[in-house]
């Protein structure tokens, strides 16, 4: 049995599968992320995680956009960089698919980061991650 848990954030929806060890962290359509967003989300993944280790797929949906500062505060996170094994970007809209593919080439997050258009294939290439831990 692969268990659920999910929490509601004013910024994000957070949902975990124990069995695949997957956060899906599910972001509020429609806003800015700027450094007291991002600051937030972190915090919203920190207290619902904890210090596991943890796969995310990180749903931007088709309709955030975000500053360089918080993508920034992003890739230099102590907790991403401890705790997250890889993150599978997902995006339905090309501005968020641009803003996406510039943090991956351009910032170079620490964590391996991939960008998805489907969630399906976003879950696949992290359990394909997970294996190759083993």
């Amino acid at each position: 049995m692969n268990t659920l848990r999910t929490k509601k954030y004013p910024l994000a929806t957070l949902e975990y599968t124990e069995n695949d060890n997957i956060l899906f962290y599910r972001v509020k359509q429609g806003i800015e992320v700027d450094i007291y967003e991002i600051t937030e989300m972190l915090k919203y993944v920190e207290e619902f995680m904890g210090d596991k280790k943890h796969y995310a797929v990180v749903d931007f949906g088709s309709n955030v956009m975000s500053t360089t500062e918080a993508r920034k505060v992003y890739a230099d996170s102590k907790y991403i960089q401890t705790n997250r094994i890889a993150d599978a970007f997902l995006v339905k809209s090309l501005p968020v698919r641009l803003v996406a593919n510039f943090f991956i080439k351009i910032t170079k997050p620490k964590v391996q980061t991939q960008l998805f258009t489907d969630e399906r294939s976003a879950i696949k290439w992290l359990k394909s991650k997970k294996l190759t831990r083993i």
